[in-house]
């Protein structure tokens, strides 16, 4: 019995285990293993918590809420929000607001925006807009739009 125990303990000193510690093997690409805490970034690289100067939070418990927070970097949240037809089938969830931030430019970026039964709507000076539908195409949808459906075309 004392004979299968050394046997086993030489077999697991032998054991070619490498491949569970990282990268041994050339043909694996594993990260790199971390040999010593030097390569950790210093203390210093951190930068400190940005503190919140202004914060308000307001819930009814019904479905209608706002708040709102301004933090020393210059961000600015703000958000509304309401249940519209509550106990109705047509009770629909509907919120806006807006958010702001100084980009690395200096240049301070606001975004409004609306959630509604009718999706989500965002708008801001910086955003792109699509470009106006040609009136060829604007006319075609309203004849189609203007047409009676039929339900059995195809």
């Amino acid at each position: 019995m004392k004979f299968l125990i050394l046997l086993a303990l030489v077999a697991a000193v032998a054991a070619d285990v490498s491949h569970l510690f990282g990268n041994q093997h050339h043909h694996h690409h594993a990260a790199p293993v971390v040999k010593s805490f030097d390569s950790f970034p210093a203390q210093s690289q951190y930068q400190k918590p940005i503190a919140i100067l202004r914060l308000v939070q307001d819930n009814s418990g019904l479905g209608d809420y706002r708040y709102a927070f301004e933090t020393e970097n210059g961000i600015q949240v703000q958000e509304e929000g309401v249940l519209k037809n509550a106990g109705s089938k047509d009770e629909a969830k509907s919120a806006q607001g807006s958010y702001s931030y100084v980009g690395d430019d200096g240049q301070t970026y606001t975004v409004n925006w609306v959630a509604d039964e009718n999706g989500y709507r965002a708008s801001g000076a910086h955003l792109p807009v699509a470009p106006e539908i040609p009136e060829a195409i604007k006319k075609s949808l309203e004849f189609i739009a203007s047409q009676p459906q039929q339900q059995d075309q195809f």
